[in-house]
């Protein structure tokens, strides 16, 4: 793959602007009505010390809960209205060759500390197989970055991910990497990849230890950076697996029906600046590499929220972030 000069991003377009715009107006409309009715219902008996604590705290929490009223309402007009939702907020998710060959170095990144080994491979052991399968195994190589400090836990990993290696080594390349410690948290492991392996790939999917994806969301994430050279992270759709608790059932119940509206909404009036939630997404590793490692804050203390950082990073780099 190669990489073309993308200019800085200082332009947005005209249609994107008056979205903001609209979005803009409906949050402040919607957060100075609301704000007038908390007003009218606690000063009915006057204005006390509680009263105002009480609007002030609730002027501090209800932005965030406007935005996402807003977030939803508008991804569930896209849903409803648009002959394809997707499309409509990401253009370039639409012209994507299905049978397109893959022909960038792809590495799939899975970071870990102190987890279960055999959980970590029963998730990727499909993903591998199914590569393999579709005949594109050679674009890939699986890298199982571990942060592993608790010796239980290193013993069971220098035993179940060296056989793991072996077991596919004629299939698909596996490597794994143990640090002895865990400077700059996730954000430094992946900068640890970068250092060792980065230049040796076009693009990188990030995974977690407890993250499921199936080939064929790995192959569209990496056709749309092949077909689309301004794309500098595309960030997939995350849902829940089924959960034994209760809570954690309807919880996730609530996600699988929200979050289509809701990521479709933001990606609306979002545009080209997206989110990036530091897993189940795709880097373009060039410029990720030369604008994207995170400095250190302040006192040598580490960015912990890093994927945030690393998006905004990207943008300014003049690189597109995108939500699918």
């Amino acid at each position: 793959m190669t990489d073309v000069p993308i200019a800085a991003a200082t332009h947005v377009s005209t249609g994107l602007a008056a979205r903001r715009i609209v979005f803009a107006a409906a949050v402040l409309a919607t957060f100075v009505g609301l704000m007038a009715l908390a007003v009218a219902a606690l000063s009915t008996g006057g204005v006390g010390g509680l009263d105002l604590a009480l609007l002030a705290l609730f002027a501090v929490t209800l932005p965030w809960t406007v935005v996402g009223f807003w977030n939803a309402v508008i991804g569930f007009l896209i849903m409803r209205l648009a002959a394809d939702p997707v499309a409509r907020v990401f253009p370039a998710a639409a012209q994507v060759n299905d049978n397109a060959p893959i022909t960038s170095s792809v590495a799939i990144l899975c970071c870990l500390r102190n987890e279960a080994p055999d959980l970590v491979l029963r998730n990727l052991a499909p993903l591998a197989e199914e590569l393999a399968r579709r005949g594109v195994a050679d674009r890939f190589h699986i890298y199982l970055l571990s942060d592993t400090n608790d010796p239980a836990a290193v013993a069971v990993e220098e035993r179940k991910f060296p056989e793991f290696v072996a077991a596919w080594r004629d299939r698909i390349g596996v490597t794994y990497r143990r640090r002895a410690r865990n400077d700059g948290f996730k954000a430094g492991n992946i900068g640890d990849f970068c250092k060792r392996w980065g230049d040796r790939h076009d693009v990188a999917i990030t995974l977690d230890a407890d993250s499921v994806m199936p080939a064929a969301a790995v192959l569209l994430l990496v056709r749309l950076m092949q077909a689309e050279p301004a794309l500098g992270i595309v960030q997939a759709l995350v849902v829940g697996l089924p959960a034994a608790g209760a809570f954690s059932r309807i919880f996730q119940f609530g996600m699988r029906l929200g979050m289509r509206s809701y990521t479709l909404g933001s990606a609306w009036w979002q545009g080209d600046c997206g989110p990036y939630w530091g897993h189940n997404a795709v880097l373009r590793l060039r410029p990720f590499m030369a604008h994207c490692q995170l400095p250190k804050l302040p006192g040598e203390v580490d960015v912990l929220s890093h994927d945030q950082v690393e998006a905004v990073l990207m943008r300014r780099a003049g690189y597109e972030v995108r939500a699918l």
